[in-house]
């Protein structure tokens, strides 16, 4: 799922883009999560309150605190570099002042469909190309984690443990869940309390393995050959490509 904010003080625009974001996104089969705010204070409260956007479609000439000033505290303040900020304004003598906030495009009132297609394909290109990530949702905050940087998924009770090489977050959740969810991507089900990312896996043995942070897992003994068998596999896909 992809989140998107839409920040301008017009009303109509809001709802337009919605209207608009939603139509185009079913052309790519993705899912999305429109949030609209009417002024730049309040984009920036709800990004300090721990809450990522994919894109952002950002009036220039906001009230108070415009887009050029939002645009400087997400990529400056901030240090956020990974999401795609699209401007929106009706006039297009801005080009130096948006340079070095590095906007994915710019979007001249009034909007067409055809502009905002344009863009939001090239956002999802970049997106799946440049991003793989685990996303998730703990209480109103999305958090998206590169899976590079996932050692394994641990179950305690309900929560969920992701486990990081320098620190960890929890939310609800099954590991039932989050295996489908990462089909097709090289994690491993050594038991029923953990899922492992194949590429931080530094030894293993018959009934346990070691990971990248030195933490020892254990095979559950109805798992052993299935995990056996899954990294025999993987490491011959390796070799594989290696070649």
């Amino acid at each position: 799922m992809l989140h998107i904010a839409v920040c301008d003080d017009e009303k109509e625009i809001c709802e337009y883009m919605e209207i608009v974001l939603e139509r185009i996104s079913r052309t790519f089969s993705v899912k999305i999560e429109v949030e609209v705010f009417y002024s730049g204070e309040k984009l920036c409260q709800a990004l300090y309150d721990s809450m990522y956007f994919d894109m952002i479609f950002l009036d220039i000439e906001l009230i108070t605190m415009n887009g050029v000033q939002v645009g400087r505290i997400i990529r400056e303040q901030m240090a956020n570099e990974t999401t795609h900020i699209v401007f929106i304004s009706g006039k297009d003598s801005y080009a130096m002042e948006l340079f070095n906030i590095r906007p994915l495009s710019f979007l001249i009132k009034p909007l067409k469909y055809e502009k905002i297609h344009e863009v939001f394909s090239t956002a999802i290109r970049l997106i799946q190309k440049y991003n793989e990530v685990f996303e998730f949702q703990n209480k109103r905050s999305y958090y998206r984690i590169p899976i590079k940087n996932i050692l394994y998924f641990q179950s305690n009770a309900k929560k969920i443990i992701i486990i990081m090489a320098d620190e960890a977050k929890e939310f609800y959740s099954r590991l039932s869940i989050i295996e489908k969810q990462l089909k097709g991507v090289p994690f491993i089900p050594i038991h029923k309390s953990y899922l492992v990312n194949y590429a931080h896996v530094v030894e293993a043995q018959y009934d346990k393995l070691r990971m990248s942070n030195n933490d020892v897992l254990s095979i559950s003994q109805q798992n052993r050959k299935m995990v056996r068998n899954m990294l025999l596999k993987m490491r011959q896909q390796e070799v594989k490509n290696d070649v």
